[in-house]
């Protein structure tokens, strides 16, 4: 299908690639560098569209059929951005894409994720323009070449649903593009850009972990009386006859949080160590396929380009993506293997690591209008003695850690379990999981009240957005202005017998009590955060991940120290919007990611 008149350059154009793919060949296996460069892969079509041209222009075809130079100058926009720009860059590899051609790239499934359309061309549309559209035809590409598709009958069909995605995508875009500010689709760039350059790995300790977890997997066979290869080895069946065999009771489960399976290692685990050497199978096993994953996606510089979901929460915080989390990994060592310390920066450089400290909890007051927190906060002390100080009565001259270390855990307790509404029973698992405290329900419900008498700022901000929801429950959206300026969507807004609802990204969630503020809260956090990568990308700075509040940016080593100064000052200046909240970070710098 040949293109129709002539585009003209600075206009934007809706794209899609249709590539290979198949059970033994996808991004989720080989990671989206390797997918693209592996000889079964084959980037075999591409539809290009926009109605800006003198007359509608649509082309879909070979890749190597198209005049690419009439791009020249225009904006792209694609549903995956990431993947159709890797795609685009691998043809300017091959010599198809001419080398000197300009783009500018914008993600729609970024902008449909940011108004809180579900992040899939399907919800997208459907979200935003009613239609249904079907997914079969892709479906039915798997496992099949162009050449398969020929030869099927397909070519024609695949050439239409190719055609009618680009058609989607620049509707979409057409229809949300204003909605979604100019600082988001930065933000979204940014994340592409920055998992696209990577991280380099150090392949020797890789290889040297990889090693050390072979051999404590075979200690741990060595002592599974049934791990001869033919039953398997994590099997709690298999445990539980061999703990017939032995005239003892087996666990019920090998969960590390199981109380039988505690109390069964407590009795029986030095007579038979079945139970510890599965525990440790099974976790040597897991963070060997990560070393293996990790291993697999290292590209021939040394680097590997990782997944990172802009929008991967309704709140705006990115998640991890594409078969590697790495905003999921192991916090410590475990076998004396630290994945951490794998990831390095390039020769010649040095990581710098800086952690918001307590934004969340920061936030939280600030929006709740707590000033007297706040001229706490200014005096540099944590969130969790301003807290005690506040409202809990401490007013000691000595640091609340180091003077009363009692009062200091329950603090901490009170200030990340109850920001939100949570009650005595939520409490009682979150002050013995984040602050260490064995509390009683009947103990937690005196706390829950105690908190809530003594932050009412905190439990007004909870009513007030409650009730902006109850207001507009039944409207196809309710838009929640943010302090940043841009908003949290609520679709189809409903109430049910357990409380409010809504859509958020396409799926249906229930929001009560303190969840509304949480939103808010994360989302508030999340935009500082977003501000702060775009300054310091404006500043210079190559920012190579981020992990939840946690930024790692990497310099050349010789400017080191100068560079430890300026990112801890703009890791700590309040955006404008944010005026009156301190910040607080911690910045190091490392030869290796550590948190």
């Amino acid at each position: 299908m040949k293109p129709e008149p002539e585009a003209k350059k600075g206009k934007v154009f809706a794209i899609d690639f249709e590539t290979y793919y198949g059970k033994e060949l996808s991004i989720d296996t080989h990671g989206l560098y390797h997918y693209l460069r592996d000889p079964a892969a084959s980037i075999y079509l591409v539809s290009i569209y926009s109605p800006e041209s003198d007359g509608e222009f649509a082309y879909v075809g070979k890749p190597e059929d198209f005049d690419w130079q009439m791009l020249d100058g225009s904006t792209l926009c694609a549903h995956n951005a990431r993947f159709d720009r890797a795609c685009f860059e691998r043809l300017r590899e091959l010599g198809i894409v001419p080398a000197e051609l300009q783009v500018d790239w914008v993600c729609t499934a970024d902008m449909a994720s940011a108004l809180s359309y579900g992040r899939s061309l399907k919800a997208s549309v459907e979200g935003a323009f009613g239609i249904s559209i079907s997914k079969e035809t892709r479906t039915d590409m798997k496992d099949k070449t162009w050449a398969d598709a020929v030869r099927l009958g397909m070519a024609k069909e695949l050439g239409e649903y190719c055609l009618k995605d680009s058609w989607y995508c620049y509707h979409l875009y057409s229809k949300l593009g204003s909605l979604w500010s100019d600082k988001e689709r930065r933000l979204s760039a940014l994340t592409r850009d920055m998992c696209d350059y990577g991280v380099y790995v150090d392949q020797k300790l890789l290889a040297e972990g990889k090693q050390k977890l072979l051999r404590v997997m075979d200690e741990a066979v060595s002592k599974i009386p049934w791990a001869d290869g033919s039953k398997p080895i994590l099997s709690l069946k298999n445990l539980k006859l061999e703990c017939a065999k032995a005239g003892i009771s087996a666990p019920d489960s090998l969960a590390q949080d199981s109380d039988s399976c505690t109390a069964w290692e407590e009795k029986y685990g030095e007579q038979f160590p079945w139970v510890g050497a599965m525990r440790d199978y099974r976790k040597a096993n897991t963070l060997y396929k990560k070393l293996e994953t990790l291993e697999s996606r290292i590209r021939p510089d040394g680097t590997f380009s990782y997944g990172l979901k802009y929008f991967g929460a309704h709140t705006g915080r990115w998640s991890g993506d594409g078969g590697f989390n790495i905003q999921n990994l192991p916090r410590v060592a475990q076998f004396g293997v630290d994945l951490r310390k794998m990831i390095v920066p390039r020769p010649g450089h040095t990581f710098i690591i800086s952690d918001l400290g307590q934004i969340e909890q920061r936030v939280l007051s600030w929006l709740a209008g707590d000033n007297a927190m706040m001229e706490e906060l200014e005096k540099g002390i944590s969130v969790y003695e301003a807290h005690a100080r506040a409202t809990m009565g401490y007013t000691g001259s000595e640091p609340l850690k180091h003077a009363n270390p009692d009062l200091y855990r329950l603090a901490k307790a009170r200030v990340l379990g109850l920001g939100y509404g949570a009650g005595a029973k939520v409490f009682v698992r979150i002050a013995k999981t984040m602050a260490g405290l064995d509390i009683s329900e009947r103990e937690a419900e005196r706390i829950v009240r105690d908190f809530r008498n003594s932050n009412r700022l905190i439990t007004k901000l909870w009513a007030k957005l409650d009730h902006a929801f109850n207001l507009n429950k039944g409207k196809a959206c309710f838009a929640l202005p943010l302090p940043s300026g841009r908003s949290l969507y609520y679709r189809n807004l409903a109430m049910t017998p357990k409380g409010m609802s809504a859509e958020v990204q396409g799926k249906r969630c229930a929001f009560f009590d303190g969840k509304l503020a949480e939103n808010l809260t994360s989302a508030t956090a999340r935009d500082v955060l977003g501000d702060i990568l775009l300054n310091l990308d404006a500043a210079g700075y190559r920012v190579v991940m981020h992990i939840h509040d946690e930024v790692v940016v990497e310099v050349p080593t010789e400017k080191v120290d100068t560079a430890l100064k300026d990112v801890q000052r703009i890791m700590t200046t309040a955006p404008e919007w944010l005026e009156g909240l301190p910040l607080a970070a911690e910045t190091t710098s490392s030869t290796f990611y550590t948190k």
